[in-house]
């Protein structure tokens, strides 16, 4: 700051007016992030292997799941449109921004209404009200009622229920399915809850420390200062959830402090690849996090980040025409036809002769099968039982008919 102002006195009166406003933004950086935070992701040196996700929360200055920031830093979504409309536009509508719903004003609607389903002895039945909901589990002439505080997941797939009880947090013991036309199964991970118990029955009890990584990839602002807070949580993941607290940043576009105000917003693009696929697999599993949980069996397919960096086209320090932005826009929805990625595919890989002399003769070799819907035969759909569902498949390869799931 002294030499801001130092700056400011040798100065014109423009200069000087220029040199006051980088100061109010320095103080608004000091006073609002913690000063034992680690130096910035931009200084750090590409990582050339896969980290857990707790080694990246604690190691780098912003990352998904990271709560350290002051409540005072953050500036909002609503901040964020006035100068990136485009994104703010089509954001809402993604699976990421859907993450979860409270439910005073969960959707609802006459799908979850009737929603029942039943495991081992117990019956489960979802009664919506005006403005929340509960779960009534019973088994014979005995029951038991919970509030549903939050329900997790866009509803592609599945959604599980968050429970308060007498003062306690149960993660459901059984989730909506699409699957099974919105009707209720066990969660998966769940074992089978045993007679006799009914609380045990509700879920399982989520202790703060647990509760704080779920509601860090289903929702924004659930942790700040170090301290997870489910009251002041917004539901989905907005854009301070990816981008870091933005305030200080806010404050300096608006100064017109350009290259200040870029300096003061975390940018997943400046990351290497490799830190790219972690980044995203701070909620959908890194490829240390599968190893370090052991987590070898079908049921890893939904874990995109390890499964891309099987891939062969993948290598040793990473591609980055293959991390996951290359294929998904996190400010759009996704796209499902197989046509959409073609052009992705077709980036690296050559279609033609003529293609492949553009290209040079690194160009992957031309597929003797076809040019179009590459996912369908490379990235093949896998059942995932426990979930009622089909999933992608992110390792790309040439797969043999009759061929098993390689898990590992």
């Amino acid at each position: 700051m002294y030499w801001y102002l130092s700056r400011a006195r040798s100065g014109s009166r423009s200069a000087a007016t220029r040199c006051f406003r980088r100061c109010c933004v320095l103080l608004l950086v000091v006073c609002c992030f913690p000063a034992r935070e680690a130096a910035s992701a931009h200084s750090q040196p590409p990582a050339e292997l896969s980290e857990t996700t707790e080694y990246r929360v604690l190691s780098q200055n912003w990352w998904p799941r990271k709560g350290t920031a002051s409540s005072g830093a953050y500036a909002g979504a609503s901040a964020c449109r006035q100068c990136h409309a485009d994104e703010a536009s089509t954001q809402p509508r993604t699976p990421m921004a859907n993450a979860s719903y409270h439910s005073a004003v969960s959707n609802w609607g006459a799908k979850l209404s009737a929603a029942t389903g039943s495991s081992g002895p117990y019956f489960y039945r979802v009664v919506p009200h005006a403005h929340e909901a509960n779960l009534i589990v019973s088994s014979g002439n005995q029951s038991i009622t919970a509030d549903i505080t939050w329900t997790f997941g866009a509803g592609v797939r599945g959604q599980t229920f968050i429970l308060e009880n007498n003062g306690t947090t149960y993660d459901s013991q059984v989730s909506s399915f699409p699957g099974l036309h919105d009707g209720m199964a066990i969660t998966p991970g769940h074992p089978p809850a045993k007679a006799g118990d009914l609380h045990k029955a509700l879920g399982a009890r989520l202790d703060p420390q647990m509760a704080a990584r779920c509601f860090g990839c289903h929702t924004t602002n659930s942790t700040m200062n170090d301290q997870f807070d489910p009251q002041q949580a917004i539901p989905g993941i907005q854009c301070e959830s990816c981008h870091g607290p933005g305030l200080a940043h806010v404050v300096a576009a608006n100064m017109n402090l350009v290259e200040d105000a870029k300096a003061l917003i975390f940018s997943p693009h400046s990351l290497s690849p490799v830190e790219s696929v972690d980044f995203c697999g701070a909620c959908h599993m890194t490829p240390a996090d599968v190893a370090e949980s052991d987590f070898f069996g079908p049921n890893n397919v939904r874990f995109q980040p390890y499964r891309l960096e099987k891939s062969r086209c993948w290598g040793v320090r990473g591609d980055e025409r293959l991390v996951c932005s290359a294929c998904h826009n996190p400010h759009q929805p996704v796209a499902h036809e197989a046509r959409f990625y073609d052009q992705r595919c077709l980036g690296c890989h050559r279609s033609s002769d003529a293609q492949a002399q553009n290209q040079g003769a690194s160009a992957p070799g031309i597929c003797p099968k076809a040019t179009a819907n590459c996912t369908t035969c490379h990235m093949p759909k896998y059942d995932v039982p426990e979930m009622h569902a089909k999933f992608t498949d992110h390792f790309i390869r040439i797969v043999r008919p009759g061929e098993a799931y390689p898990a590992r």
